[in-house]
């Protein structure tokens, strides 16, 4: 019901805002730039190649840049946290792995839905270029 979207929809907010507003403790102004770049091209990445080599991808990518690793961080630790569907998994990746296709789309929309809060926060409270 509209009780329980709602509710849902208040966690995304909130534990979007909280990881965004420690961000900058983390990641320089360079990086936090970086860093809405990077969560402003993830759902059209999401939608061409999928969550799994989206996810492969920021791991990847946060050998070099800390700015892909805090995203990467972030979408994992919501997938993994309790009532979401890799729940006691020990990342999104192991979650993607180990689980089946009803968990993966499942996590697919859900990090579509976290990122539009991830986005919207990141260009409020962030470091902007210029």
């Amino acid at each position: 019901g509209v009780i329980m979207d709602l509710t849902i929809q208040q966690q995304r907010a909130k534990f979007a805002l909280e990881r965004i507003q420690g961000l900058p403790v983390k990641l320089k102004p360079s990086e936090q730039v970086e860093f809405i770049s990077y969560a402003s091209g993830l759902p059209a990445m999401i939608h061409m190649n999928g969550l799994g080599q989206a996810m492969a991808f920021c791991k990847l990518k946060s050998k070099e840049r800390e700015s892909y690793g805090q995203l990467y961080q972030l979408v994992s630790d919501w997938l993994c946290q309790e009532g979401q569907p890799y729940h006691q998994k020990k990342d999104v990746l192991e979650g993607i792995t180990q689980l089946d296709m009803a968990h993966y789309q499942l996590a697919q929309a859900e990090t579509l839905v976290l990122m539009s809060w991830v986005k919207k926060f990141a260009k409020a409270f962030l470091a902007e270029e210029g």
